[in-house]
């Protein structure tokens, strides 16, 4: 029966873990939705308490996965409402080389994976046999079977005093589609039932970090997610034979400008000390063209991973085309010291061209003009969105629509047009504007602690922001409708490869934290779980933090 005893919680993990619900293996993914509720639905509650669970489909998901929506009702009425929240897909097996086949087999893999050759620290951790190895141990099944097991435990409790709602999701480790699905539901079920949400809990793990000189390794507790966003560089050059260069521009010179200027830029890494972000890095950079040419690029593609705690979509739209006119104006000086050089040589080049810089929107804009409506150019550009290929990453997916736009639209080059591709993730943070906020970090900052003295290390500390990306960005948007809009008016196939909830982001506005187990290296060949920890101290931690959470402040 679930509850929070340690032999059951690791029982229920190394079962959850057991199913491979790779991201993107629907068959998968909703087998391990299934099993969630079919375990939750053994719960019988006493004292009048109420329980009730059920599969819900994720809407807009081409891949027909659901997500398991349960609600604990206490007998007494309150709105007081707290949500337990995380993901039960995964990463796919690949880094595990020859030992993938027991990748969901925890205690089997735990066994075998000394013979993969692992680092040090790894080796000590499987040495001291407080640590259970293996694909989804820590990132996250753990934490679902931890709130699994407080589900259990409250629906005995007599004195519960907060309803407490359950939502696990497939595919948080690529495109959110889950939790992007789902919020529309539960905000629904929200609004029906009056409820206060005073607090999301994820059960992400507290990822251990690396030690340094001046800073020992510890597991982190956090009050914020960090946001996401993927601005692309569509570079559009203009085609001239190799043997006629400066008739021409090369897209893949413009591209190579705006890696040059975005990459690793200061300008945009947001926080400091322990919770300072990774700056942008380039994700996918190509020249578009499918076949050998000797015809100068005349199309050149770069997107990148954007971590921000601090800006809105309308922010780093604005940034990312002062950084096209720096890298086009960078490229006109490139071209004029080679061209100098070249006409000193005797060779003959016209003037070099302006580079325009725009936005997506003005693509949309220029299109509605040729096509008479917004009406006309939604239902085209829709037509053309369905006839791609299924499957197709997201990504690849909006690149093609801008392609198909610029060309309709007769978009005059050289030219870069800036946009956004998928996937947007806003940042959640707690600043202790509400008393809502201020309750749950000063709640969070105790159980820190108190972590620490119950592990005997005091290896714990509260951080402001995870580091990493978590599906909590979609419980409400730090930000008005025009900074949001400026994402769904700049991204090709809004509404038809990608889309948000954009009225539940503007009306939630949850208190976020986690509340999970602890471990180390997720997605790695060593993701493991730290088993005393996990399934002795994050227990208490949680059933301490929920009992809190349902008091008068």
């Amino acid at each position: 029966m679930p509850s929070l005893y340690p032999a059951y919680l690791q029982e229920l993990t190394e079962r959850l873990c057991s199913v491979p619900s790779i991201s993107g293996a629907a068959a998968e993914e909703n087998a391990c939705a299934l099993m969630l509720k079919n375990e939750i639905e053994r719960i019988t509650p006493s004292f009048g308490h109420r329980l009730e669970t059920r599969l819900i489909d994720c809407e807009n998901d081409p891949l027909g996965r659901q997500a398991v929506l349960a609600v604990l009702t206490c007998r007494n009425p309150t709105e007081r409402t707290v949500l337990l929240t995380g993901h039960f897909d995964v990463v796919d097996t690949q880094a595990l080389g020859a030992l993938s086949g027991l990748a969901f087999s925890p205690s089997l893999f735990t066994h075998a994976v000394r013979d993969v050759g692992l680092d040090p620290e790894s080796l000590k951790d499987l040495e001291s046999g407080n640590w259970l190895f293996g694909r989804g141990t820590m990132d996250m099944k753990a934490g679902l079977a931890l709130f699994v097991g407080a589900i259990g435990h409250f629906a005995h409790e007599e004195n519960l005093a907060i309803n407490i709602a359950f939502l696990a999701v497939p595919d948080e480790e690529v495109n959110s589609a889950g939790m992007r699905g789902a919020m529309p539901e539960f905000t629904r079920l929200m609004n029906e039932r009056h409820w206060d949400v005073v607090a999301a809990l994820t059960g992400e793990p507290c990822f251990w970090t690396k030690g340094t000189a001046t800073s020992p390794a510890v597991r982190p507790y956090y009050t914020g997610s960090t946001g996401k966003i993927m601005p692309y560089f569509m570079c559009l050059g203009v085609p001239a034979h190799v043997n006629d260069y400066y008739s021409g521009l090369s897209a893949a010179l413009l591209a190579a400008r705006v890696v040059e200027v975005v990459e690793a830029n200061d300008e945009l890494v947001d926080g400091e000390g322990f919770d300072t972000l990774s700056p942008p890095c380039c994700l996918e950079l190509q020249v578009r063209r499918d076949t050998y040419s000797v015809t100068l690029p005349q199309c050149a593609v770069a997107y990148f991973n954007v971590l921000t705690t601090t800006r809105t979509p309308a922010d780093v739209l604005e940034w990312c085309k002062n950084a096209a006119s720096t890298a086009a104006a960078r490229t006109i000086e490139h071209l004029a010291r080679r061209r100098a050089q070249y006409r000193a040589r005797g060779g003959n080049t016209p003037e070099l061209p302006e580079i325009r810089v725009i936005d997506f929107s003005d693509v949309c804009r220029s299109l509605i003009e040729r096509w008479g409506s917004a009406e006309a150019t939604y239902k085209r550009l829709t037509e053309y969105a369905d006839a791609l290929p299924k499957g197709l990453d997201a990504r690849e997916a909006s690149i093609r629509i801008a392609e198909f736009m610029v060309e309709q639209a007769h978009i005059a080059t050289p030219c870069i047009v800036v946009g956004f591709v998928p996937p947007y993730y806003p940042y959640r943070l707690n600043t202790n504007r509400t008393p809502k906020e201020r309750k749950l970090r000063q709640i969070v900052n105790d159980m820190a602690k108190l972590g620490g003295e119950m592990a005997g290390d005091n290896a714990t500390m509260t951080h402001e922001v995870f580091g990493g990306i978590t599906d909590l960005s979609f419980l409400g948007f730090d930000g008005d409708e025009r900074a949001l809009s400026a994402l769904s008016q700049n991204m090709p196939g809004w509404g038809s490869v990608y889309s948000l909830p954009m009225q539940e982001l503007l009306q939630l506005d949850i208190p976020v934290a986690n509340m999970g187990p602890a471990g180390k290296d997720a997605h790695k060949k060593t993701e493991r779980l730290e088993l005393k920890y996990s399934f002795e101290i994050a227990p208490e931690l949680l059933r301490q933090t929920i009992v809190r959470l349902g008091q008068d402040s």
